[in-house]
């Protein structure tokens, strides 16, 4: 959630006017409900409230957009706490209705010690606290209330790397009373939801989600093993506490006006569990099908009963249940249920730090697309964003805990390309540092952990491989077919290598990675075959090295065809200088060689690629170049190259290298895009009727920009 923190610190969103006219094009969009503008589903679903009229306000410890808590009603957005980060405010996981007033759990520090002021957090340190907002999101302040809008009551002001978040919030509003899982303390506290005066407090195991049932008492998720327990509303403890079974992960509790407890249920069983008879719970109803998503006989198949990601169960006062997901590695689902458990509505928000792109050898023209984790059917003759029906999810955190999806997220995975090897379907991965490409074999829809090429031990993130070498570039492969890493299955192929940008593979599975400069910065790895698990196989002795062709002298980008033996470079060349502070863009320049294998080093042509540089200062991490070209790819005659900033798609004659036109975010998309991230952020694929298909990773709200375009 921290990868794109600096796109709305520093304020960058377009609103585009439609360009070149001669360009004709469509815009739409894959992987959200919504296209943007007013409305998006937001990018994660941490924590959920329901009101009894069927408002949900999903919370978040992050939303690219500023919709940390978003507002959902009848499968329609009607808004968001507006204003939720920004100038060192964030999140959190729990929100609560209480008649006038909705109650968010949020974190506010101070810009790495940037941002001054009673308003702000001592350097070093965040605020973890309680927003106070009216229920359409609106900031309600309060004497004494911290914060830039006075409507934060602190609970701990603690250091960053510490998490003080509260993990319950549920209120009485007819005695005007908010109660608080103060998880950090190990503590229940009541405050006034007037004045946010304390009232009382009493101690509790680590207190998580809290809830109220009809007489006003109290049960709470506390302690591992996990429990809920029951106590007054004055802290005094009730009976015996409801304990789960151990293959239970209970992660969000709500009483319905039946006084039924609901449990969400996190572990692998994926499914809400319903308790009834309040003084002595006894399990009712498993809602949901066993194992989810994963379940058999199509693990990895979606379905509106197949949770994945659990993360809140609650129903309003007409008995309509309300069920979100977070799916591994992040992605909002959230569907509504009637009493007779029909699937009323279902709000998706599914891609983020992401780009789909087609599987271009699968005989369907485009209608399977893929992502990092997510699989979707298109049909192109419906109208925007209505083309895309999500069908699989690829990963499986309960057989391959280790898959680096789950940890790193964009850092090593942003984009996925599918490709066919002695007839079987891979997806190789690349991510937003370029640090190594993942390679994955497919069981159905689940994708298996199979290759890893790293340019140097991984120790970016707060995961590393488990076994890898200490030093050098080397190869993993999953020898022994357990999607496990382990210290065996490494082979370290030469010496380590330094930042770099450019990974590939070829429609033949030859891998390519280049470095920014050096002696013989081209590398290349031949496919040799499958294993007997069915991985591809990489010998290091067996590795090209090119050397750079003039006039290149700073290599960023290589794609290479096979079956035409071209190669399409990027970079800065000694006619057109990198001349700003940039990283990890395009480059200056395209330069086209046919015959690379057979020894051409002639470009056939050199695009000049948009560059303006900008020498003024800039937050760190952030371009200093005012045009830069962040991702290109190729596909039937056409090369398309998008902005980092602007995300406008400029297109080029592929056989010539003239320019054809531009695209930029329709009305469809509401004229609008976040920052182009990672470096593989384009994808296209050409149709037998001659369209093509253009995919642009779009960020801010959460999907994946679709231009439908003939040049």
């Amino acid at each position: 959630m921290k990868l794109c923190r600096y796109v709305l610190v520093v304020v960058l969103i377009c609103c585009i006017s439609s360009a070149n006219a001669d360009l004709k094009y469509t815009c739409s969009w894959v992987g959200n409900t919504y296209g943007g503008g007013q409305k998006w589903v937001q990018n994660f679903a941490e924590g959920m409230a329901v009101s009894p009229d069927g408002v949900v306000c999903l919370a978040s410890g992050w939303d690219e957009a500023g919709h940390e808590f978003g507002l959902y009603r009848n499968g329609d957005v009607i808004g968001g706490a507006a204003d939720t980060h920004g100038w060192g405010e964030g999140g959190g996981r729990a929100a609560a209705f209480g008649g006038k007033y909705l109650f968010l759990a949020k974190s506010h520090g101070n810009e790495g010690g940037g941002l001054k002021g009673v308003q702000y957090p001592p350097k070093g340190f965040t605020w973890y606290g309680i927003s106070r907002r009216t229920t359409d999101g609106k900031h309600a302040p309060f004497t004494g209330g911290k914060g830039r809008n006075n409507d934060l009551l602190v609970l701990h002001e603690a250091p960053d790397k510490e998490d003080g978040q509260c993990a319950g919030l549920i209120c009485d509003t007819e005695k005007g009373l908010l109660f608080v899982s103060d998880t950090l303390a190990n503590r229940i506290r009541v405050y006034d939801m007037e004045t946010m005066k304390p009232v009382r407090d009493w101690e509790c195991q680590s207190p998580g989600g809290i809830a109220m049932d009809i007489k006003g008492s109290l049960w709470v998720l506390s302690g591992a093993p996990c429990r809920a327990v029951h106590f007054s509303p004055e802290g005094k403890a009730m009976g015996a506490p409801l304990v789960f079974p151990a293959t239970v992960k209970a992660v969000s509790l709500s009483i319905d006006n039946k006084d039924n407890i609901i449990i969400a249920d996190g572990g692998p069983l994926q499914q809400v569990l319903i308790y009834k008879g309040i003084n002595n719970p006894v399990l009712a109803e498993r809602f949901g099908v066993k194992n989810g998503l994963w379940a058999a006989p199509k693990p990895g198949a979606v379905g509106s009963l197949r949770f994945a990601g659990l993360t809140g169960a609650a129903k309003d006062s007409r008995g309509n249940l309300y069920v979100s997901c977070n799916t591994p590695a992040g992605g909002t689902v959230l569907r509504s249920f009637s009493p007779k458990k029909l699937m009323n509505w279902e709000l998706l928000g599914l891609e983020f730090v992401d780009v789909v792109n087609v599987d271009p050898r699968d005989g369907t023209d485009g209608v399977n697309l893929y992502s990092p984790e997510g699989h979707y059917n298109a049909d192109w003759s419906k109208p925007a964003g209505k083309e895309w029906k999500w069908v699989g999810f690829s990963l499986n955190p309960f057989i391959y805990p280790d898959d680096m999806r789950l940890h790193e997220g964009g850092f090593c995975v942003a984009e996925a390309t599918v490709r066919h090897l002695a007839g079987h379907r891979f997806l190789f991965m690349r991510g937003m540092y370029s640090n190594m490409m993942p390679i994955y074999r497919y069981d159905t829809e689940i994708a298996i952990p199979s290759v890893l090429i790293s340019r140097a031990p991984y120790h970016d993130g707060a995961w590393t491989p488990p076994g890898q070498p200490k030093e050098g570039s080397y190869i993993w492969r999953d020898a022994n077919g357990d999607g496990q890493m382990t210290a065996k299955e490494y082979t370290v192929i030469g010496p380590a290598l330094g930042e770099f940008w450019a990974w590939w593979m070829d429609d033949k599975g030859g891998v390519w990675f280049g470095e920014q400069g050096g002696k013989e910065p081209i590398h290349y790895l031949p496919f040799i075959g499958l294993d007997k698990v069915g991985n591809p196989v990489y010998d290091g002795n067996r590795q090209i090295n090119f050397e750079m062709p003039a006039p290149m002298n700073h290599l960023l980008r290589i794609e290479y065809h096979p079956s035409t033996d071209t190669m399409f470079l990027t970079g800065h060349t000694t006619d057109h200088p990198k001349t700003g502070g940039e990283w990890g863009q395009v480059g200056t320049e395209v330069l086209r060689f046919d015959g690379w294998m057979k020894g051409n080093r002639t470009p056939k042509w050199r695009i000049n690629l948009p560059y303006k540089a900008n020498t003024a200062a800039s937050a760190p991490g952030v371009s200093v170049t005012e045009a830069t070209i962040k991702s290109f790819c190729t596909a039937g005659n056409a090369l398309f190259a998008v902005e980092s900033r602007t995300a406008k798609v400029h297109v080029y004659n592929l056989s010539t290298g003239d320019k054809l036109g531009e695209m930029t975010p329709g009305p469809e998309v509401g004229s609008e895009s976040g920052w182009v991230d990672f470096p593989d952020a384009i994808h296209a694929y050409q149709r037998k009727n001659g369209e093509y298909l253009v995919f642009v990773e779009e960020d801010w709200k959460g999907k994946s920009i679709v231009y439908k375009c003939k040049p």
